[in-house]
């Protein structure tokens, strides 16, 4: 018997390509640093972009500039040391690891203190 796929409704079939984005871990850590920014009133939006190589969180003060920080985690890198990336407004590529807690740590020093 063939493979056959019955499909009702407005459902249609699409090739299905492997998506990179953030795990849902990785996501809880950016998230969770974003929540204390915001808490301590230094950051007010964020937006997710997502290419073929690369996924990337940009945080911004305002909704209509430049994002303050960029944290990007690269798919396909041949270099080890760089799935993980932390560029500035500028580009300019501040903070780079493998694993994202450690570069996380970044922002320790940023004083991102929760508002009580």
């Amino acid at each position: 018997m063939r493979n056959t796929k019955i499909i009702t409704g407005n459902a249609y079939l699409a090739v299905q390509k492997k998506q990179n984005f953030f795990s849902k871990e990785e996501l809880n850590l950016i998230l969770s640093l974003y929540g204390k920014g915001v808490s301590s009133g230094k950051w007010k939006d964020y937006a997710i972009d997502t290419t073929k190589d690369e996924t990337i969180f940009s945080i911004y003060r305002h909704a209509s500039e430049m994002p303050l920080f960029k944290i990007t985690k690269i798919h396909n890198n041949k270099r080890v040391d760089e799935k993980w990336l932390i560029k500035s407004t500028s580009g300019q590529i501040l903070k780079r690891n493998k694993n994202l807690h450690y570069l996380l740590n970044y922002f320790k020093n940023k004083n991102l203190n929760l508002v009580k």
